[in-house]
């Protein structure tokens, strides 16, 4: 059982809001049906959930991009490491994102694939934190915006810890410490 984090974002909300941007979608792309591009791991529950409320059958193409090492705070340095060489030349690319925070990854991204040949590159994500944002960046479909917390679950994890989680949780170290400690001692 993970510890009882503080859940910022239910399971239920995350599903309503993600069927209301997907519509969104749907309206702005009709006719032109965009290459999803998931910025993994993170952003995988997301885009499962884009995908299907999308018509089309679309597939979910993935792309790893990332500023964070095994810490909460992005390094600054953006690496694109898997899905640099997706035929997105004359395409329509939506990138889907759990979380957009300095913005640092999706400029990068966005750099990457109109130099490619994209013909344009809009940007779906879960969550914002726009208190964290060094690089300005647009995000055309956005779930929610949340204040400077490090959130967890839905995707989102630490050092590979509480990805699975189904809400978006508020991360606390005192809390997952207390947590260990009951476990150990069993109470």
């Amino acid at each position: 059982m993970p510890p009882a984090f503080p859940i910022l974002f239910s399971n239920d909300q995350i599903l309503r809001r993600t069927k209301e941007l997907a519509r969104r979608i749907a309206d702005d792309l009709r006719g032109a049906p965009p290459l999803l591009v998931a910025v993994i791991e993170g952003a995988r529950p997301f885009a499962r959930l884009v995908q299907q409320a999308l018509p089309g059958h679309l597939p979910v193409h993935e792309v790893r991009a990332s500023s964070y090492g095994s810490g909460t705070v992005s390094s600054g340095e953006v690496k694109i490491t898997t899905g640099s060489d997706l035929p997105v030349a004359g395409q329509h690319v939506l990138l889907l994102e759990d979380i957009v925070d300095t913005g640092r990854t999706i400029a990068a991204l966005q750099r990457h694939f109109l130099a490619k040949g994209a013909l344009s590159c809009r940007v779906a994500s879960l969550l914002s934190k726009p208190s964290r944002r060094v690089v300005a960046v647009t995000i055309d479909y956005c779930g929610f915006e949340i204040p400077d917390e490090f959130v967890l679950g839905f995707g989102m994890d630490l050092d590979g810890r509480y990805r699975e989680l189904p809400d978006v949780v508020v991360y606390d170290r005192e809390i997952e410490r207390r947590h260990g400690l009951s476990r150990v001692t069993g109470s």
